[in-house]
């Protein structure tokens, strides 16, 4: 059985300014087991780079789980 998961995190980013945690919200498809998805989530958020307000590129350098809710089940 797959499910879809939506997963509530905090992502940090590398900055010289004092530390800054990001809202974000993904849905992501995994098995019965919602730490596949936590995984999933949290290996996606921490290959991300960005661009700062000065133009340097930082990337992803925290992830803080904040809540799982399944939203559908599915025999596929």
């Amino acid at each position: 059985m797959k499910c879809i998961y939506e997963i509530r995190y905090e992502q940090q980013w590398e900055s010289s300014e004092p530390s800054q945690w990001l809202e974000q919200v993904v849905r992501v498809l995994g098995d019965e087991d919602a730490q596949q998805a936590i995984d999933k989530a949290r290996e996606a958020a921490m290959k991300q780079h960005r661009l700062d307000d000065s133009g340097r590129e930082s990337k992803c350098a925290g992830f803080r789980l904040r809540g799982v809710a399944l939203i559908a089940e599915a025999e596929l």
